[in-house]
């Protein structure tokens, strides 16, 4: 566009997955030549204290009073944000953090938390996520991931005709909504 002098792109990547001879690095050298503005925002890991308000906040219990709890999750995940909350929600989902109904607090078992182990690449914890869903959903990720990130409902509705037969049921869509679906409902 010869009008207009303006351009905004963001994007992000890993420090680690990228060195000095990859595409990405070439073009931004070739944009620093161009003298081409450039703001680099580096995203690091959370501090321990970071970490401490995020649980603190998460469970609603004073910051002196996680403080120990939250040392040993800043231990397991470097600070990683990602990482923390996760690992939060594998400690919910195993019992390990709970909520008591008698008290109205949270409780954790500290042992089992400082034992529990953390998977620190995040395509393993995506896939062990995924293995977690029902196997309906499991089939309906696989089919979607061969056609993209967006489907056109006759799609969707061909794909949900393959699963009825399958564990787990879908819920009918609101066909009045957008003609592209991206999120479904199962009952196990």
């Amino acid at each position: 566009d010869t009008e207009n002098n303006n351009f905004l792109f963001i994007g992000s990547y890993r420090d680690n997955e990228i060195n000095n001879t990859h595409l990405l690095t070439e073009y931004l050298k070739e944009l620093r030549r161009e003298k081409i503005t450039i703001s680099a925002i580096n995203v690091g890991c959370i501090s321990k204290e970071d970490v401490n308000i995020l649980i603190s906040d998460t469970i609603s219990i004073p910051q002196h009073l996680t403080k120990s709890f939250s040392d040993i999750v800043y231990k397991n995940t470097g600070g990683n944000a990602l990482f923390v909350t996760q690992f939060l929600q594998s400690l919910w989902n195993e019992g390990v953090l709970l909520f008591s109904l008698e008290t109205n607090i949270w409780t954790w078992d500290a042992s089992a938390v400082d034992a529990k182990e953390i998977i620190d690449d995040v395509g393993v914890l995506m896939g062990k996520k995924i293995n977690q869903l029902p196997i309906g959903c499991k089939h309906a990720i696989k089919m979607l991931a061969c056609v993209g990130s967006k489907c056109d409902k006759s799609i969707l509705k061909l794909f949900m005709s393959e699963m009825e037969g399958m564990q787990g049921s879908m819920r009918r869509l609101n066909h009045e909504r957008s003609d592209q679906f991206l999120f479904f409902r199962f009952r196990c």
